[in-house]
């Protein structure tokens, strides 16, 4: 089952031909078909990276998906899902990670007991 699955709800969407060079605040969930590079803040609300998107960014949110190639830092409250054809190379902060078979993964893992803190309000916090 997929995360947006259990999410629903409708998605805003960033199609196949957009590129985006900055950064991205959304309250609602998110799918990135296209190419994004920068920042991106989800806030209480999945994003998906879809097949055969490319993201360069620090990514800030509930919960990620992605099927695509993500290259940076990803910040999850809860969940990332690193489904069997994704490419992941950089750093994830998150409460829970799941790896399907066939996924590529590179860098490191830093996994809470609980829900994660966003890096960027313990930085503030500290």
């Amino acid at each position: 089952m997929s995360a947006a699955a259990v999410f629903g709800g409708p998605t805003a969407v960033i199609g196949k031909s957009v590129v985006i060079k900055g950064e991205i605040q959304s309250q609602e969930p998110l799918t990135i078909e296209g190419q994004v590079e920068g920042k991106i803040e989800i806030g209480d609300h999945l994003l998906t990276v879809a097949a055969g998107a490319s993201v360069r960014a620090q990514i800030v949110g509930r919960s990620i998906e992605v099927h695509g190639r993500v290259e940076g830092q990803l910040e999850a409250e809860q969940t990332v899902y690193i489904r069997k054809d994704a490419e992941f190379v950089g750093d994830i902060h998150a409460c829970s990670l799941v790896i399907e078979e066939g996924a590529y993964i590179k860098g490191q893992v830093e996994l809470a007991r609980e829900a994660a803190e966003p890096r960027h309000e313990r930085v503030n916090a500290a």
